[in-house]
């Protein structure tokens, strides 16, 4: 029996697995389908989540694009700013990153992370429960058993519908839908996190490696129409400097998405078991934490796993209370923003604040990128000191291997 079984390979199930694994616990990991995988996502890494990356030796080998700075464009308007410097003085950045490129990275660091075991295209079926508790998932009709089960697989989480902590609350209608694109040579290119506000719907640009650029697109489940492609190129249309940086640009995947992009569990435990990253919390992606959200929980959830596993659930619920008022703050900002992006007439508002005040608009970007939000303790006292001996991917592999899956979308 494993201390800890782990269901979702994802960006919070790889780190939550190679960070126990450095700290000398036994875990399996089961991820449903076969890395590299396309994923529909923002793609873009913000400061708190590069800063657990860059604790854990992890940031070369993921690699991405820096950005320091986010610019807004909206309603004949722009207004751009930084990131707070955080709190030892540093600049902080945006990484912006395929996802896949992530995710591989990650998953393979895990897999070469003693005590660690990852069994790929296992889909977890649920959570398997005696007495109340949950010993183990249920992995093609077999159980596997471990001291605590973690539910880390995502928005349609499997864990959290048998542990029954769903949600009953109302369904959002707020979907997302993203492509990629390689822009052509010598083209003026964005460095920046640009965000664009039209009227029912937000447009990310982020810039990545080798010339490409993300294009994710946020709205109402009616504002996309009978035909997602068409809105986006109807938004596209809307916006002269997004259609200058794309003039010639060559697709290299298809839109994809639609589902809805929020989602919160009833309760974020259950006796024996933990949700982590979408599976416990996906709110509106419109600031774009969500990565980032999922490798400060698993950060701040491998800290405590330890003691749950020698005390029982009380430190898990802890956790769970913790994780609600780390991310209060960026709740709240979330749901002012979406509140304004349907009210024209405050979002103009709003920019002009934000034009006139770049301190309070890199104050709230500090909120949206969780400048803030600093390492737990034990962390910073167990498994943190667990890194220097720990095998990580050299930058160079990652590199190379970054560099092969982008020549691989150019060719599909």
């Amino acid at each position: 029996m494993a201390d800890v079984v782990i269901a979702g390979g994802g960006p919070a199930g790889a780190t939550l697995a190679l960070l126990l694994g450095r700290a000398g616990l036994s875990v399996e990991l089961y991820e449903a389908k076969k890395f590299p995988r396309e994923k529909p996502c923002g793609e873009g890494i913000m400061p708190a989540g590069v800063a657990v990356l860059e604790r854990h030796g992890l940031r070369a080998a993921v690699g991405g694009r820096p950005l320091a700075s986010v610019r807004y464009h909206g309603f004949g308007l722009t207004a751009e700013a930084g990131f707070p410097v955080r709190a030892d003085g540093s600049a902080p950045v945006v990484l912006g990153q395929r996802r896949w490129a992530l995710d591989q990275t990650l998953l393979t660091t895990a897999r070469t992370t003693p005590g660690v075991r990852v069994f790929e295209e296992a889909p977890v079926e649920g959570a398997a429960v005696e007495g109340g508790r949950a010993i183990g998932l249920r992995v093609g009709g077999e159980l596997r058993r471990g001291g605590l089960v973690v539910g880390a697989d995502g928005l349609e989480s499997p864990v959290r519908r048998s542990l029954d902590l769903e949600s009953r609350g109302r369904e959002d209608r707020r979907v997302g839908v993203r492509m990629h694109y390689r822009l052509a040579a010598g083209r003026s290119e964005p460095s920046r996190l640009e965000i664009f506000v039209g009227r029912g719907y937000e447009l990310y640009a982020a810039p990545l490696p080798y010339n490409e650029l993300l294009l994710a697109a946020l709205g109402d489940w009616d504002a996309l129409g009978s035909s997602a492609r068409e809105a986006m190129d109807r938004w596209i249309g809307e916006q002269p400097r997004l259609r200058e940086w794309l003039d010639g640009a060559t697709p290299l995947t298809r839109l994809a998405g639609r589902a809805p992009v929020t989602r919160r569990a009833r309760a974020g435990f259950a006796p024996g078991a933990v949700l982590l990253g979408d599976a416990a919390r996906a709110t509106d992606p419109l600031t774009a934490g969500g990565i980032a959200h999922a490798l400060v929980t698993a950060e701040r959830l491998a800290a405590v796993i330890p003691r749950a596993l020698a005390e029982g659930d009380a430190p898990i619920a802890r956790f769970d209370r913790e994780r609600r008022r780390l991310l209060r703050a960026h709740d709240w900002l979330t749901r002012a923003l979406v509140f304004l992006v349907d009210r024209p007439l405050l979002a103009r508002a709003t920019m002009r604040g934000m034009r006139a005040t770049p301190r309070l608009m890199s104050a709230l970007l500090g909120i949206g990128g969780g400048v803030a939000i600093q390492p737990p303790a034990p962390a910073r006292a167990s498994v943190t000191a667990a890194i220097s001996a720990a095998p990580a991917l050299p930058a160079s592999s990652a590199t190379d291997q970054n560099a092969t899956l982008s020549q691989r979308a150019g060719s599909a």
